[in-house]
């Protein structure tokens, strides 16, 4: 897939945010009122602990946000892990799957 190429003026900031949530689903209510207040365009979150019974919306309004995320599931899912992005509508983003590795853990 070729790298889009930017063809506008920059305009504006972007205001970037990133928290280590340990846990998402018992912190859903604050983060998405965190995202709000900080007027956010993209906001990164790690440590999710999240799986696929959570729905997106609990924590995120997805009238305003894109969400991606990359739950870990099978048998190390009980380890602090779990990643989820949330960017503005208005701003263009393409997952790149083939750049995924699945399994890979870097500890420092």
């Amino acid at each position: 897939m070729p790298v889009p190429q930017h063809t506008g003026e920059v305009g504006r900031k972007l205001v970037v945010r990133y928290a280590n949530v340990n846990g998402i689903r018992s912190k859903s209510e604050e983060v998405e009122k965190w995202m709000e207040e900080g007027k956010a365009d993209v906001v990164a979150l790690v440590e999710t602990m999240d799986d696929t019974a959570t729905v997106d919306c609990s924590f995120c309004d997805l009238d305003h946000y894109k969400l991606e995320r990359l739950d870990r599931l099978g048998c190390r899912r009980e380890s602090d892990d779990g990643i989820a992005l949330a960017v503005k509508k208005d701003i263009r983003i393409i997952r790149m799957y083939e750049l995924e590795v699945a399994g890979l853990e870097v500890h420092g």
